[in-house]
């Protein structure tokens, strides 16, 4: 039960939600898939006086875009799941999508925009998102702009959006050739994560590593990409080098998040080892497995 009264508006459109979000002078809320911000309602840890539900403006579409591939922000996990081009383009959301906390809810009802804005250091989606690179697409009153999603996780529930803006998707790189992995650990299935990791691997026809790329979350406020391909690119892919490569992750958050799940230094403790495991994850979704 939500104690508090609340307007609810459900624009037809992104300019219209936007104009809804300036006429509440800051007190609104967006509620995309409403798997975060409804709880927060139930427990009067927000009390919005306005409600702006996103579910018919439009922004659950993927398709391309040029070279890039657009997701909107209301896409849930399921339509995620659900999406060939997502499929053949940006496995690693498909990933992170079948394997969402929270199960099958969660999969029909949480949309990657809600969690991105969500921010919080725990959720698979920023970790898949800066895994996968891009930019974000924000609008405000009469404005337009792109931010890298590096710029975009500011800290542990905390974006660049502005209190007049929302954002309404994704441009997201696209890596032919790519193989992908992620990998979590968690107390149990239904908990939230500990720490993840999403990994990219290319390789070269000799079977020498040609591009990599590692980003951690869970283990600072926001994800953190991590420089694999220092140690990674040019050299053939083994066991022994993908350790040395997931060791630098140990020394890629000076300040370890802590909240109730786990202290900081057991976040710092485990980000090798999971970066290791998303790693393998995608030498074997290439095909490969380390000598």
């Amino acid at each position: 039960m939500i104690p508090e009264r609340f307007s609810y508006l459900a624009p037809s459109g992104p300019e219209e939600a936007v104009a809804a979000l300036a006429a509440a002078g800051g007190s609104a809320r967006i509620l995309s898939g409403g798997t975060w911000l409804v709880p927060d309602m139930g427990r009067s840890a927000v009390r919005p006086t306005a409600v702006i539900d996103l579910r018919a403006a439009g922004l659950d579409l993927v398709e391309p875009v040029g070279e890039r591939l657009r997701v909107g922000a209301a896409c849930s996990y399921a339509d995620l799941l659900a999406s060939p081009a997502l499929a053949d383009k940006a496995p690693l959301l498909l990933k992170m999508a079948a394997g969402i906390t929270g199960g099958r809810q969660i999969r029909v009802q949480g949309t990657i925009g809600g969690s991105a804005c969500a921010a919080r250091p725990s959720s698979d989606a920023p970790t898949a998102l800066l895994g996968q690179g891009g930019e974000a697409l924000i609008i405000g009153p009469g404005t337009e702009r792109r931010l890298p999603l590096e710029d975009f996780f500011v800290g542990a529930e905390r974006t660049a959006l502005a209190a007049d803006e929302m954002l309404t998707g994704f441009d997201l790189e696209l890596h032919p050739g790519a193989s992908w992995g992620y990998h979590k650990l968690k107390h149990s299935a239904g908990s939230w994560p500990i720490a993840t990791a999403a990994a990219r691997i290319s390789t070269a026809e000799d079977g020498a590593c040609s591009a990599a790329g590692l980003v951690l979350g869970g283990v600072g406020e926001r994800p953190v990409r991590v420089d694999v391909a220092t140690v990674l690119v040019g050299q053939p892919l083994e066991e022994g080098l993908l350790r040395e490569a997931a060791e630098l992750a140990s020394s890629a958050v000076p300040e370890p998040y802590r909240d109730e799940l786990a202290s900081g230094e057991y976040r710092q403790a485990v980000a090798a080892p999971v970066a290791l495991r998303a790693l393998r994850d995608a030498l074997l979704a290439g095909g490969v497995s380390a000598p």
